[in-house]
């Protein structure tokens, strides 16, 4: 236990005092609030001649807690008054948390505590990272391609699939084999036509891919022709074999890792009962090692709302009776089957995966509501794994998939007297067209750019930025604007685009970027 003593402004008073209450820490904390009303105004010069001034015995403290965004450096206090001072959170609230800290001395003079503790938690969630894939061997995992996948995670892969690639050209499958890898992506998987064999478009991707990238290639087929073809041709992992199709494949190679899923023989279909499924699974697993695959998935095949719980039911039977056989989920029927946000829906799937022992989860990104579904499945990934190491809750691990809500609200105090307040109501009543001339916005998703397209009376000129500043500061420079109106439009939509870019969302100017949603009211409004 340390003694602190807390420096903050008159404003931020009661939320220091509440903090420190709520923090229940071991620690002897005194708080002194300066006549300075807002905290980050605070310079540390002051702060040493203030303390100074007051009286009050600073060397009975082992720290001076400062503002995070208190200007200069804590040394200044440090060498006038003796004791070492140290920056805290940029927002009072957050001192729950760093009050907690047994060791303060990780805290620096210089830079606000917020960083400092985000730091340390990246780290220690890479050191666990590392530590995994660094524990991977020949008696807990086997290689696909150069990559090791665990029997029993953590760590866990991400598998995400590209669709109808028989209708790509080479170039734009190049481009998108670089993004998944970029987002995160552990294998890539290639779809096909189902039921309409394209082997030579199979040997041509597969061979150049290969060429190209270092990463695994999978190919999700269960047409045995592009099997044969993709397994001569250097493929990693075929997706999709099982009862129907096993004893027509020519092609084995015992270094080829195979997903084989519970489909029965003689209708071709996934059976519903669970206790069949599982019998399928252990009938087509045994059928695929005698032909001489040695590397081979389960995947219990996990199903669309109806049959959610009764699939990962499947999932978890098979895998306490097989602990030793790795299994395989995609989880693109939830996701793309349920109009709900992805990253809640890949997180939670991919977190039930790892719990119940899962090692590799497989997204589609076919749908413009699943794009992005390769780095959420990744970070839940990381997450699940960095938890169940530390056998804590997916919470303040150092990452994070909190993307539109917050853990909490950030509230800053109005300062000074008001005379008036005024409450803004209603829409544009009227409005006249900037004789500079008027810009069309809309946001390039495929190339990840905000473009403004300026219509003077000279010329038009296409803006092309990645955020709102970009473009703002390009439409001043060039002088491009006349109305303090029209740059006030302009800021809330360029704002509007530069968000719809970083989600992935739809932008269309003049309309609004999200919709409230509503349930269904079953009662009459009065």
């Amino acid at each position: 236990m340390v003694k602190i003593l807390i420096v903050t402004g008159r404003l931020a008073e009661s939320m220091v005092r509440r903090a420190v209450a709520m923090s229940g820490t071991k620690h002897h904390v005194d708080i002194i609030v300066t006549p300075i009303p807002i905290a980050a105004f605070l310079t540390t010069e002051y702060v040493a001649s203030y303390l100074n001034s007051t009286g009050v015995r600073v060397r009975d403290y082992d720290y001076i807690l400062l503002p995070g965004l208190c200007m200069g450096s804590g040394r200044v206090i440090e060498d006038r008054l003796g004791v070492k001072a140290i920056k805290g959170t940029v927002h009072a609230y957050d001192l729950i948390e760093l009050l907690k800290l047994e060791d303060l001395s990780i805290l620096s003079p210089d830079t606000s505590a917020d960083e400092i503790l985000q730091n340390l938690f990246e780290e220690g969630a890479k050191r666990i990272l590392m530590d995994l894939e660094a524990g991977l061997n020949n008696s807990n995992s086997f290689l696909i391609g150069g990559l090791r996948v665990a029997f029993n995670p953590p760590p866990m892969r991400i598998i995400s699939e590209i669709t109808e690639v028989h209708n790509m050209p080479l170039e734009r499958l190049i481009e998108e084999v670089s993004r998944i890898i970029d987002c995160g992506g552990d294998v890539v998987s290639l779809g096909f036509e189902a039921y309409n064999p394209h082997s030579d478009i199979v040997e041509r991707v597969v061979k150049s891919l290969k060429r190209e990238f270092d990463i695994p290639i999978a190919i999700d087929t269960t047409i045995p022709s592009e099997i044969d073809v993709a397994i001569a041709s250097g493929a990693d992992m075929i997706v999709n074999v099982d009862l129907t199709n096993i004893d027509k494949i020519n092609h084995v190679d015992r270094n080829v890792a195979v997903v084989t899923t519970p489909r029965n023989p003689i209708s071709g279909d996934i059976p519903s009962d669970v206790d069949v499924r599982i019998k399928l699974l252990n009938r087509a697993v045994e059928a695929i090692r005698k032909r001489g695959f040695e590397k081979i998935f389960a995947d219990a095949v996990l199903e669309p709302y109806g049959s959610i719980f009764k699939s990962l039911l499947a999932f978890h039977n098979f895998k306490t009776i097989h602990p030793e056989i790795p299994m395989f989920m995609g989880v693109g029927n939830v996701t793309e089957l349920t109009d709900v946000d992805s990253v809640g829906v890949n997180a939670l799937l991919t977190m039930l995966a790892h719990e119940i022992g899962v090692s590799m989860v497989l997204v589609v990104e076919k749908s413009v509501k699943a794009k992005g579904s390769t780095m959420e499945a990744k970070i839940a990934s990381q997450m699940a794994s960095i938890a169940k190491i530390k056998n804590c809750p997916p919470k303040n691990l150092g990452i994070s998939l909190l993307i539109l809500k917050d853990k909490r609200f950030y509230e800053f105090p109005v300062c000074g007297d008001i005379d008036e307040i005024v409450y803004a109501e209603g829409g544009e009543k009227y409005y006249t067209i900037d004789p500079f001339g008027t810009f069309n916005i809309r946001v390039n998703h495929k190339e990840k750019f905000i473009e403004a397209l300026y219509n003077g009376r000279m010329k038009r000129i296409l803006i092309k930025g990645r955020s709102a500043k970009d473009i703002r500061r390009e439409i001043v420079s060039r002088n491009l604007i006349s109305q303090i109106s029209h740059a006030m439009y302009l800021g809330c939509e360029l704002a509007k685009a530069e968000i719809a870019l970083q989600l992935g969302k739809s932008y269309i100017q003049e309309n609004p970027l999200f919709q409230t949603p509503k349930y269904i009211k079953l009662v009459k409004e009065p």
